[in-house]
């Protein structure tokens, strides 16, 4: 498909040429099935076998490396929810200086077997990948999550708190992988 778009129409018999300007559609549509299939070198480290329906419900941010999309939001949450059409509904709230704000999205699960979503608050467009790197498996109660790039990471909770013990083993994985752990900060 990528391909089809990229190809010039001089190829096709009868093919009138065009510039993009004319059918903007066509960048944004290769833009967005980039997002889609792309990947990145967190990749290998998601947890595999998850139960998915476990790891639905709300949880709590206790640390995040700060992002654009997140600024001056505190006592962050994210509740995922299984949607009609098997996606995942994702909530992230977030209290502001002027009140309560929320966004909401969807998550694919791209393969049931690993630990890896493709989220877009701008369905279907623009799609970011979604790393459960680490993830207290007896209780689903703790989760280390990262994004494709060093400088998204979180760690969550089902309880406002965790113990130091599993914070700190959460950070030093993350660190050891390739994260940026030093900008981890508490909100």
């Amino acid at each position: 498909m990528f391909f089809f778009f990229h190809c010039s129409l001089s190829q096709f018999p009868n093919a009138k040429e065009t510039n993009e300007s004319e059918f903007p559609f066509v960048s944004l549509l290769s833009v967005s099935l980039g997002t889609y299939v792309s990947s990145s070198r967190f990749d290998r480290y998601a947890e595999s076998n998850l139960e998915w329906s476990r790891f639905l419900g709300k949880w709590h941010e206790i640390k995040r490396i700060d992002n654009p999309f997140q600024m001056g939001l505190t006592n962050v949450t994210a509740d995922y929810a299984l949607r009609e059409d098997g996606n995942i509904r994702v909530k992230n709230e977030g209290e502001t200086i002027t009140g309560r704000s929320s966004l909401e999205g969807v998550a694919i699960i791209v393969n049931p077997s690993v630990g890896k979503l493709k989220v877009s608050f701008l369905y279907p467009l623009f799609f970011g990948d979604y790393l459960i790197l680490k993830i207290d498996r007896n209780g689903y109660q703790t989760a280390l999550i990262g994004g494709p790039e060093p400088n998204f990471l979180w760690i969550f909770s089902r309880e406002p708190t965790i113990s130091s013990v599993t914070e700190n083993e959460y950070i030093q994985f993350a660190k050891t992988i390739g994260y940026d752990t030093n900008r981890l900060l508490a909100y």
